[in-house]
């Protein structure tokens, strides 16, 4: 049906972080054509929902995602993941994408803000949901992961040509920016080795194109664009909560590290293990919230992913089946301190992003869990789901809040949120462009 009333909603008002009680909300095909209190004439064709009771959000934003994993995965595998989702339906070989991608609408997540993959695939996958092909969420991605030559993603390029792709100079800078915005990305993502007149350029291409830039270091230490440098350039999003340690190591960690930078492996391997094993005693405090303010000051946001540091510390097989014994020891220190560095900055008043580093649907609603457990406000979760990625995609115009004129994507629970952000997960139905997700999803 062409029109749809939400009736006397709880609704989630974006911008205060609070409730809007007894609230209308008139849905024409498929955008929010009034919020308020609204009469219709009898008679109106439209389908009516009591929302009594009922508490109305935004659609959720899943802020990073891989989605082009769930591609060209071998049938063990394949079922594997379909369980992890723990989805009702049955499991179809080589249409894992199918279930997935309906499972995170289910769950309320009707965007996703897609950090790494081929653009072809991406392209494909989006093109498949906004024709109808498929039930999903609105993809906004950033196509491959770049970075100096040689790429660390060579293995993965493999199995999904284009995961990885290289930005060796200034000129390489320009083509690839012009590649992505002419594919239809809505943003980009630097990973590990740049040099810094390339990225700078990087960066300044993709403004002109009107691409938001994100950062994610690579690995925690000796690596060649610290998140300090690249906010200079103009990077406005950083990914994981471990990102942060270089640049707040005590000044003696910090002096040691970077005599070794041209060390061999195993010199830079023994630093690493001394100072994971000193953990939160390797990190200035003065450094961190020096660092954090910068972050408030220029509107950088942080989107900590705690919820894999977690999962593969408790699950390490599924990361490595061969030695899950060194994935634990590698992943339990950058989990404890990705927790304390995301902690802080929470208290320090970053704004956080919601994202979970993956592709299984309920993993972002965990990440809310871990959000909440290390100090972050439920509005401020909801927020950073909602209101903060489409003003850092430039899309807060479309989506992010439900208001008049943007997309009907909207989440509604049985229970309050802000009371509990365990909630969440208390559906009671989704619109996904104007259109309700059938219950048989929902189960």
């Amino acid at each position: 049906m062409d029109r749809i009333l939400l009736k006397n909603a709880n609704l989630f008002d974006s911008q205060s972080g609070g409730l809007r009680r007894g609230v209308d909300i008139l849905i024409e095909k498929d955008r929010v054509k009034e919020v308020g209190q609204i009469e219709t004439a009898p008679g109106a064709e439209m389908r009516t929902i009591d929302c009594s009771g009922k508490y109305v959000l935004p659609g959720l934003f899943d802020c990073h995602t891989h989605l082009s994993a769930l591609t060209k995965q071998g049938e063990e595998a394949q079922r594997d993941i379909f369980q992890e989702c723990q989805s009702g339906e049955s499991f179809v070989a080589d249409d894992l994408e199918t279930s997935v991608l309906a499972d995170f609408v289910a769950k309320g997540i009707t965007q996703v803000r897609d950090q790494g993959g081929p653009l072809n695939t991406l392209k494909a996958l989006k093109s498949d949901i906004d024709n109808g092909r498929r039930i999903g969420p609105d993809i906004y991605y950033a196509g491959p992961m770049l970075e100096k030559s040689p790429l660390r993603g060579a293995e993965m390029n493999k199995r999904w040509p284009g995961w990885w792709v290289a930005v060796d100079s200034k000129k390489d800078a320009r083509e690839i920016v012009g590649m992505l915005a002419d594919g239809g990305a809505s943003h980009i993502k630097t990973f590990g080795k740049f040099d810094f007149p390339s990225l700078q350029a990087l960066v300044d291409y993709a403004e002109k194109r009107g691409l938001p830039v994100a950062n994610d270091p690579g690995p925690t230490f000796f690596h060649e664009i610290p998140m300090d440098i690249g906010m200079t350039a103009g990077i406005r999003c950083i990914e994981h909560g471990k990102s942060p340690w270089y640049v707040v190591l005590k000044d003696k960690w910090k002096s040691e590290h970077d005599k070794l930078k041209e060390a061999d492996p195993e010199t830079k391997q023994a630093f690493i293990s001394r100072v994971t094993a000193a953990g939160a005693e390797s990190i200035s405090m003065t450094k961190l919230h020096q660092l954090a303010e910068t972050m408030k000051e220029n509107g950088t946001c942080l989107c900590p992913t705690l919820h894999v540091c977690k999962y593969y510390t408790e699950r390490p097989e599924v990361f490595s089946e061969d030695d899950p014994d060194s994935v634990r020891k590698m992943f339990e220190p950058l989990y404890r301190m990705a927790c304390l560095i995301t902690k802080e900055m929470i208290r320090c008043g970053v704004r956080m992003l919601v994202g979970q580093d993956g592709y299984i649907s309920r993993f972002t609603l965990n990440e809310m869990d871990l959000l909440k457990e290390n100090g972050l406000s439920e509005s401020e979760i909801i927020r950073g789901a909602t209101l903060y990625p489409a003003e850092w995609l430039g899309v807060a115009d479309q989506v992010g809040s439900v208001s008049v004129g943007k997309k009907a994507n909207i989440l509604i629970l049985n229970k309050n949120p802000l009371e509990d952000i365990s909630n969440i997960r208390t559906v009671f139905c989704v619109l996904i462009r104007g259109n309700v997700v059938e219950p048989s999803r929902l189960q």
